[in-house]
């Protein structure tokens, strides 16, 4: 008998490890790209949502690619929000 609540056979489920460095890196790109260019921005984060939809279509890291898509949108997001607190919008 199993004790701890998954079925035997199974493990835990592996992450890519793409998926760090992307979050990060999506992050990083998100905040550049509101910080400096704000509604350009908007540009660099379709880029990525573009790049991160040829790699699932092409069969690559599909976590990567989730990992670099929210880490734009956090990034991205965070700025605006911040600029829409502080009046600048």
């Amino acid at each position: 008998m199993n004790t701890s609540g998954q079925p035997s056979g199974e493990g835990s489920p592996t992450v890519s490890p793409l998926m760090i460095p992307l979050l990060f890196l999506g992050l990083i790109i998100g905040f550049i790209a509101g910080y400096f260019f704000l509604w350009w921005g908007l540009i660099a984060v379709i880029a990525v949502l573009v790049a991160a939809a040829s790699m699932v279509l092409t069969g690559r890291s599909r976590d990567g690619a989730t990992g670099a898509v929210a880490g734009v949108l956090m990034g991205y997001a965070g700025v605006i929000l911040l600029a829409l607190f502080r009046g600048v919008l």
